[in-house]
């Protein structure tokens, strides 16, 4: 499902802002953006959105700050990282050796090698910073999963007004499958009597035609199976806490039936129900999409 979430907290006059978005999406698909002075604890993070969060491309985005309000980050000190820098000139000597090179790297380009510098956090926040973070981002998730729960009632509402839709033209078709039997056998006969011209066909012979012909375009067992299918749909919808998936292949379920179904029958009301019922799964198919 869609959503967006929100969550702030303070310390020392500093607002930290913790924003959650969500689109549609079939698995769950995490971005993560954190300051400077956070960005050690980006597991963490990710940790706490995957525990609330099941499906969606979803984007967090941490700053210090509110919303069209900058805040410099508490402060942290940059320093030199000499082991990383003595590990450079000593693989630096021994290229040199190895391979008879000369020359010598400058100031601008030995300073230009990653991790020669580090940004360092002072010891005692570091607990504190994970805390805020923490708290920041369950806000935000608590958040936007409040959004998404209003969304939800409103989907499970419009799937359920779908689904009984359904049973309502299976039922129509159950009702109608006599009917065209009766007719099928009344232009056998007719048929039989028009090419026969003189004389008629056993009454015996025309009953077994009938009976071949009711065996070939009886759905009844597929009317019943898709009934219990829509049955199955709406208890997932009530008692399923992350219903999407299984969902998902009962729809297929519901699908094969409905094919099969108009596969046997040329009767026009009966393919009237079986193109609506289609065009419903078809809907609620795309509604099941942005369940988590």
């Amino acid at each position: 499902m869609t959503g967006y979430g929100r969550g702030e907290v303070m310390m020392n006059g500093l607002r930290l802002t913790a924003e959650v978005r969500s689109v549609n999406h079939r698995f769950c698909e995490l971005s993560v953006r954190l300051p400077r002075t956070l960005s050690a604890f980006e597991a963490e993070a990710r940790k706490l959105l995957t525990e609330r969060l099941t499906r969606g491309k979803v984007s967090l985005a941490v700053t210090w700050g509110g919303e069209g309000e900058r805040q410099a980050e508490p402060t942290a000190t940059l320093n030199l990282d000499a082991n990383t820098a003595d590990r450079y000139m000593e693989l630096i000597g021994q290229l040199k050796s190895k391979y008879g090179l000369s020359g010598d790297i400058d100031l601008k380009s030995f300073a230009g090698l990653p991790n020669i510098f580090v940004w360092e956090e002072p010891s005692s926040n570091a607990d504190l910073y994970l805390s805020l973070l923490r708290e920041v981002v369950t806000k935000a998730a608590d958040d936007i999963i409040r959004m998404k729960e209003l969304e939800g009632e409103a989907l499970r509402a419009d799937l359920e007004a779908r689904v009984d839709s359904i049973r309502k033209r299976v039922a129509q078709i159950r009702e109608r499958a006599p009917e065209r039997l009766r007719d099928a056998r009344t232009r056998l006969r007719e048929r039989v009597n028009l090419l026969l011209e003189q004389g008629e066909l056993p009454e015996e012979r025309i009953a077994q035609e009938v009976a071949i012909l009711s065996d070939r375009l009886d759905c009844t067992e597929e009317c019943v199976r898709l009934e219990a299918h829509c049955g199955h749909f709406r208890k997932l919808l009530e008692e399923e806490s992350t219903p999407g998936r299984k969902l998902n292949f009962l729809l297929q379920e519901m699908n094969r039936e409905i094919n099969t179904i108009g596969s046997k029958s040329s009767d026009v009301p009966i393919v009237e129900q079986v193109v609506e019922v289609k065009e419903e799964l078809e809907r609620i198919r795309e509604q099941v999409q942005n369940i988590e």
